[in-house]
């Protein structure tokens, strides 16, 4: 298994956005340059499914991968980079990011 970095971070959307706005936004204006980062091995994106009548405390989680810690500063100070973290902020708010170790079970 060749080793990776993965950062994971949880989104909340801005509240002028609706959930369907926040996904369509995401999915179409965000995922497009996000995907263009050097070094960027894989990308998924997750938009969360509301319970009826709860908001969730996150809206969405996004997974990145690198080949290692290097890359992914590489990734995020690139112009491609940086451009993504300034969209991030048209539609996302309140985001915490965890650098994880994954372990695939199933």
């Amino acid at each position: 298994m060749v080793a990776v970095f993965k950062m994971v971070t949880l989104l909340k959307k801005k509240p002028e956005f609706s959930n369907e706005e926040f996904a369509r936004y995401w999915l179409g204006n965000h995922a497009p340059l996000a995907k263009k980062m050097p070094g960027l091995r894989k990308y998924v994106v997750n938009v969360v499914r509301p319970s009826p009548g709860r908001e969730p405390l996150y809206h969405g989680v996004v997974e990145l991968w690198f080949d290692d810690v290097a890359a992914m500063k590489k990734a995020f100070i690139s112009p491609e980079g940086i451009a993504t973290q300034k969209d991030t902020d048209a539609f996302a708010t309140g985001l915490t990011t965890l650098y994880v170790d994954e372990h695939p079970i199933v």
